[in-house]
This record gives structure tokens, sequence and C-alpha cells, in this order.
């Protein structure tokens, strides 16, 4: 007999995917992974010796920059704990953990970072926030290099999967308009009406239904219309996001 279960959709990139993939296995539901999005490192020329502190707003941002500098014994100021938990496990110390966001993250280190550290912000061609400009007008030393950038991919979907997708998980703006591209790809695929997006953040939410709204297919139109069930994580990481799941298993 065919497992008609319904699925959640795991969108986020390969690096991370299968972990995700377990994490939401181990709530009782079946998973699809299919990323929209693809990490490509940068080679940015970065002197290792220009700085004393390196800020990693992601563990894209932490493996990209472990490839380009081999320097270890730095301070590691991380947007969360998982990032943290990754840069300890790279030799990197210390560590220390803002446990949020982005904007925790320089919260923290204007109230305890020495202001004459020299920081190097290992960023993401696209931030999400203007970190590195946040700081230094509060005064620090602040250098930054984009050392990845995310790109957008076709997802591998199996027809057959898409009518029993009951959960899309949207991590970023950008994974969000991706998703949008490709539910107005398969709209007469999906079942709109018992789709659920769980949003790491309310921009995510904004970059799936800024994409959708767009679409003249009607099944889309009319769903958009009639409010898409839509959760928000309380905190912009992905245990908030599996919260909401465990919710509704």
């Amino acid at each position: 007999m065919m497992d008609r279960a319904p699925l959640v959709w795991v969108t986020r990139t390969t690096e991370g995917a299968r972990r995700t993939a377990r994490a939401v296995e181990a709530l009782g539901y079946h998973t699809l992974v299919a990323p929209v999005l693809k990490i490509q490192a940068l080679k940015p020329i970065i002197d290792p010796h220009s700085f004393d502190a390196v800020i990693f707003t992601s563990r894209n941002g932490l493996n990209a920059f472990s490839t380009l500098c081999s320097r270890r014994a730095l301070t590691a100021w991380c947007v969360g704990d998982a990032t943290a938990l990754a840069a300890r496990e790279k030799g990197f110390q210390p560590v220390i953990s803002a446990g949020a966001d982005s904007k925790a993250l320089v919260a923290l280190i204007r109230q305890t970072a020495d202001r004459h550290s020299r920081l190097f912000y290992a960023a993401p061609a696209e931030p999400a926030a203007a970190l590195g400009k946040a700081l230094r007008a509060d005064g620090f030393q602040v250098s930054e290099a984009a050392v990845y950038e995310t790109q957008g991919v076709v997802p591998r979907l199996n027809p057959a999967d898409l009518p029993r997708i009951s959960h899309i998980l949207v991590q970023s703006p950008k994974a969000g308009r991706a998703i949008a591209e490709a539910a107005i790809a398969w709209h007469d695929k999906l079942c709109f009406p018992n789709l659920c997006f769980i949003c790491i953040s309310e921009a995510a939410w904004q970059g799936v239904e800024a994409g959708l709204r767009q679409s003249t297919a009607p099944e889309i139109r009319q769903a958009v219309s009639a409010g898409l069930d839509r959760r928000i994580a309380e905190t912009p990481d992905e245990a908030a996001m599996l919260r909401l799941l465990e919710t509704d298993g």
C-alpha cells in the first residue's frame, strides 16, 4: 500500500537539510528534502592578522571563513548556540553566543566586547542586517567581507509527493521567494488550503507572500486572498521552528 502520510518539505540548503530532516522525523513526521538554495563559497582576500575576533551569523559563514583562515585562537562571536557549538568544534576559542538573532549579537558585543579589539565579520553576500555598520557607528573597529552567497536552485520534487505536503519550512526571505516560485510552478499539484508555512521570521514569510502575490493562477490568488496558514517562530532559529511543528504533531 502506498504511504499517504503528510510530508514536511525541508527546503534549506544541502549542508543542513539532512540534520533538519532527522529532527523533524524525530517528531513523527515524514520529510521531503528538496533544497531551494545552495551555498557558494567566495574567496575574498583576508589578512589573518588584521583582526582579533571574528563574527559569525551562521554556520555557512563559519565554514566558509574556516577554509580561508587557519587561525583559531580568535574570539568567535556567534549569533546562536548551534553556530557557537560548531565554532568550538572547529577549535575557535573563546566562543561567545548571543543565543538569539543578529540584533541580540550586536547588543552583546556593544555591552561586553573590548572596544580596542579589531573585529572581522564573516558575512554573507546579502546580509539580513547591517551588522558591521551598526557596530562601526558605535565606535567599534569592524572590517568585513562576503565569504559565501546563497543561490537559487530548482528543487527536485516528485509530482506524486506534492499533494501530501502539509508543512513547508521557510528559513530566510530569499528561501521564501524561491519557495514561492516553486509553488507557482507546481500550483496544480499542491493543496494550498492544507499548507502550513513554518517561518523562521516575519521577513521569511513576507518573502513567500510577496512571491505568491505575483501569480495569476486562480488557485493561488484565492488561497492568498483567503489567508494562508503561516506560523512565525518566537525566536529566529530552527529550534523555535520545530516547536511549532510539535504543536501540530
